[in-house]
């Protein structure tokens, strides 16, 4: 491949990758990769986007299973609900390539958990331990829950009456109106059964 042909591109690496790696980029051939996988890209403009975020923002990173130098990594990312995006990054001699870079099934992504993980990102959000969530639920009971015998609103004996006498007047409205709609429901019934008379079955 001629140097006209390559189109290369420099990626910014998250903070655990320049931890891993030594450098705060990584350099890619976007024209190789993508001739490595054109059934899984519609271009380079979409290798360099999955790079882009998977390499900014990686859930986790293991060390490569088939590492071709000391510094070998493989870092990965859901990109959404159907895919994750895989990138390959190694420290080579004196700079870090962007080997490889693919789209998966997202379902692969647990599989990365297997393998010898350097970094997982955090999940947001969750107690990260049994204690924690524990002391947040006695917290939570504490400040939210008071005594029953102050919440308890007493009502007057009339206001009960009144309430008692509108579920009366409910239930006599509700029968009337199940009367007329039976009524209707009769006549329509008797006009459908004549017209059906001269139809032939």
């Amino acid at each position: 491949m001629s140097e006209k042909e390559r189109e290369l591109a420099i990626f910014h690496l998250c903070k655990s990758l320049v931890d891993l790696l030594g450098e705060e980029q990584a350099i890619a051939d976007l024209t190789l990769l993508y001739k490595r996988h054109p059934e899984m890209f519609k271009n380079k403009d979409e290798v360099k986007e999955v790079i882009e975020k998977v390499v900014s923002e990686p859930e986790i990173i293991i060390k490569n299973p088939s590492p071709m130098s000391e510094k070998d990594y493989i870092a990965g990312k859901k990109l959404n609900d159907k895919k994750m995006g895989e990138v390959g990054v190694r420290q080579d001699e004196n700079i870090v390539k962007i080997f490889h870079a693919n789209e998966k099934n997202v379902k692969k992504l647990k599989q990365l958990d297997k393998k010898e993980v350097v970094y997982k990102q955090p999940m947001v959000g969750t107690p990260t331990s049994y204690t924690q969530a524990q002391s947040l639920d006695e917290r939570l009971v504490d400040n939210n829950i008071s005594s029953t015998a102050t919440d308890i609103i007493p009502q007057s004996a009339t206001s009960l009456e009144n309430k008692t006498n509108l579920t009366k007047v409910s239930e006599s409205a509700l029968k009337r109106m199940q009367q007329k709609i039976d009524a209707v429901a009769q006549k329509g019934f008797k006009k459908d059964n004549n017209k059906d008379k001269g139809v032939e079955r």
